[in-house]
């Protein structure tokens, strides 16, 4: 894919803008915008594209549902730390 380097100046523009930033060629024509805040976005998941991931099955994501939702139903309701709490002993009993 064909790509430009900013000079340091540009990219310092780039950098500090809050908003999206007009690209002209050296008539004044314009050609396009660069938004920092999408450019930092995809800097991030070109980032962690090499990263290594853990994927958990959907199978398993919906077993934890089900046993939040019975837990819910047994207690008759519960705060974060108690689903916090209880999501750490499933995923210990998964470990197992």
């Amino acid at each position: 894919m064909p790509h430009i380097v900013l000079t340091e100046e540009q990219l310092h523009v780039v950098a500090q803008a809050e908003t999206p930033v007009e690209v002209h060629d050296p008539k004044g024509n314009w050609l396009g915008r660069i938004d920092p805040q999408e450019a930092a976005m995809v800097a991030e998941v070109l980032r962690r594209r090499g990263e290594p991931r853990k994927w958990i099955p959907a199978e398993k994501v919906k077993a934890h549902l089900r046993a939040l939702q019975a837990e819910w139903d047994r207690t008759g309701g519960f705060d974060r730390p108690y689903m916090l709490a209880f999501l750490e002993k499933l995923r210990a009993e998964d470990e197992q």
